[in-house]
């Protein structure tokens, strides 16, 4: 009789990284390759500790549909469970979710599969998660094939750090409604908004790591447009309400009809979230909640997180999207993102100073974002070198003219040379600064140049001219600068 997973009289498993056969666990020949299998039982080798984690799952060291080999499960919800998965022959990892077999032959469970297969095959922004693969496995049950995703959800976030820095939330925001865009114009709606379906995921590229928000599980999203769509449960019954409370706009809680400004509602409540550290309703009873989308005014940030800096722009770009009536909202996703990216250059104008436009530009790279930053300080020295050049000219000239021998005698020259060599060597004067001090915001009025230079240009050879002492060096301006998967159920 072969040996089982659950055989007492196996050697214990370990949470190491070593790969065993899952059921007889058996070790891995060294320099195997990862469609290497136990020639006992003929399933893949998979990590001790994945085996450990996911209580010995029976799936792990299968292949499924011919193609895809499970090596470790991710998560499990009521519907079924995703795993790691090696995509043959291409090699590559996927998250593979797989409806439960007890659940694969109910109706309303394949079509909300089949509607989330769909919605993300039809949509290409590097802000949705892509769908690979769609299909029935040999014993009927039922899988979907999509990119495997480093990192972790907004709602793994939000539960470690409980708030985020307003810029850091308006480009999660930003990137979602990308996605957001693409989906409304296929005609799709979401419904379902919540922190656990947006991901962030990090990227690897050339420039460096970096984070990308994608939205996940278009699982009980709606064809707004789509006369072939079949009709299901999830469409039948008028008045029947889908998504979770805490993020439902005020239509959606009362059964209505939806249309892409149901998904900017929940998007706003998802950044008052990410701003506050709280949903704008926190009630613990879902009616409740409910009620209050329908007839409470969202608090404000004061009331919300008192003592949190949230700038003005930003909290009237998120209580646009709170609007209890949709068309007081942004009438499009394209719209809202107008708005944010609105609502955070004049946010990091006030901030640092930066005109609006040269804040927006968010998409360029480091280097020419730090020079759109310094451009008034580069503008200052310009003007401030002009100003020198032209007091330079008049000095030459001024003297020129003081010391011709038409104009001035020589005793006279002599005395005048004198006075100016004891003026600059006069001791407890600074010298000249080499550079302009970037603390220059506008150049200084013409007047203040004519004024320091008239005495040698046009006073009396005879009359010593007092050197006002230099103020003190001025400091500088202290400047602020800017800075998984959607649950299986």
């Amino acid at each position: 009789m072969p040996a089982t997973a659950h055989d007492s009289t196996l050697p214990p498993l370990s949470t190491s990284l070593a790969r065993v056969c899952p059921r007889c666990r058996a070790a891995a020949p060294a320099g195997a390759g990862w469609d290497a299998r136990c020639p006992e039982h003929g399933l893949a080798f998979v990590e001790a500790r994945a085996l450990v984690e996911s209580s010995q799952d029976p799936l792990l060291g299968t292949t499924l549909a011919g193609r895809f080999t499970i090596l470790s499960r991710i998560g499990s919800g009521s519907m079924g469970s995703v795993y790691r998965a090696r995509q043959s022959p291409v090699g590559r990892d996927v998250a593979l979710k797989i409806v439960r077999r007890d659940r694969a032959y109910d109706a309303e469970t394949k079509l909300r599969f089949e509607r989330e297969a769909r919605a993300v095959s039809l949509l290409k922004s590097p802000h949705t998660v892509t769908a690979f693969d769609f299909g029935e496995a040999e014993d009927g049950s039922w899988f979907l094939a999509l990119e495997m995703l480093e990192g972790e959800t907004l709602g793994e976030r939000l539960r470690r750090e409980k708030r985020l820095h307003w810029v850091e939330a308006l480009r999660f925001a930003c990137e979602a409604l990308h996605s957001l865009a693409e989906a409304h114009a296929q005609g799709i709606i979401h419904r379902d908004l919540k922190p656990d379906n947006l991901f962030l995921a990090r990227v690897h590229d050339p420039a460096g790591d970096r984070e990308l928000c994608k939205i996940l599980d278009f699982g009980i999203a709606k064809w707004v447009r789509d006369e072939d769509a079949p009709v299901d449960q999830l469409e039948t019954l008028a008045g029947t309400v889908f998504g979770t409370p805490r993020y439902m706009s005020p239509e959606q809680a009362q059964g209505a009809a939806l249309d892409a400004r149901s998904d900017l509602y929940s998007l706003g409540v998802l950044l008052f979230q990410m701003l506050s550290g709280r949903a704008p309703f926190v009630d613990d009873d879902a009616v409740v909640v409910m009620a209050r989308h329908i007839k409470s005014p969202p608090p404000s940030f004061e009331e919300a997180a008192p003592g949190v800096d949230i700038p003005v722009p930003v909290e009237q770009a998120v209580r646009r999207a709170l609007e209890k009536l949709p068309e007081n909202r942004p009438a499009t996703a394209e719209q809202m993102l107008s708005e944010l990216e609105q609502a955070l250059a004049a946010s990091r104008a006030a901030e640092s100073g930066v005109r609006p436009h040269v804040a927006s530009k968010a998409g360029l790279p480091d280097s020419l974002r730090f020079a759109e930053r310094h451009t008034w300080v580069l503008s200052a020295l310009l003007g401030a070198s002009l100003l020198v050049v032209i007091a330079l000219g008049l000095l030459v000239w001024g003297r020129a003219k003081a010391l011709a021998p038409t104009l001035v005698p020589r005793a006279e020259t002599a005395r005048l040379v004198e006075n100016s060599v004891s003026i600059a060597a006069e001791p407890g004067q600074p010298s000249a600064p080499s550079t302009v001090p970037s603390e220059i915001a506008a150049p200084l009025p013409a007047a203040s140049a004519e004024t320091s230079l008239r005495p040698m240009a046009s006073a009396s050879p005879l009359t010593t001219r007092k050197v006002a002492p230099k103020s003190k060096p001025v400091a500088p301006l202290e400047r602020r600068g800017n800075e998984r998967y959607g649950r299986f159920e």
